[in-house]
């Protein structure tokens, strides 16, 4: 059986014809809009792109999952943030516990601040077994 050598312009010229009577341009020129934000999951992107004349419109939403149970520097600030969301939507259950949260942060302060020093060095000397302890330790402070 013969086969006969194929081109890949010539497939693209093909596939080409197969959309000529739909005319529809290569590249939709419009308008890009970008919002972020943060929820219980995580930070999210979503954007939306709408046509010029109003007769396309595609929205991405990315939602960035928060990785492990990590505290940041600015913890107080992101639940605090948190908290003035929940009241927004009316979510007040969701409310009261971020406000519990904060003040248990805010009462367990140097607490957390010592065994996150002694979970640090841990780390640092390789003691990983002292520092699962520590670990654990501080997730319990925080919560």
């Amino acid at each position: 059986m013969l086969r006969k050598r194929f081109n890949l312009n010539n497939l693209f010229s093909e596939f080409d014809s197969f959309f000529e009577d739909f005319n529809t341009p290569l590249m939709v020129r419009g308008k890009r809009d970008v919002e972020t934000g943060n929820d219980e999951n995580g930070q999210w992107t979503k954007e939306t792109f709408t046509s010029e004349d109003g007769s396309y419109q595609m929205t991405t939403i990315i939602q960035h999952v928060n990785q492990g149970s990590k505290q940041t520097p600015n913890e107080k600030s992101s639940l605090q943030k948190q908290l003035d969301q929940s009241v927004e939507k009316q979510d007040f259950e969701k409310a009261a516990k971020l406000r519990d949260q904060i003040k248990q942060i805010e009462s367990n302060k140097e607490k957390i601040q010592e065994v996150q020093t002694k979970l640090d060095e841990s780390i640092k000397k390789q003691d990983f077994e002292s520092a699962i302890k520590y670990r654990d330790e501080l997730k319990k402070l925080k919560s």
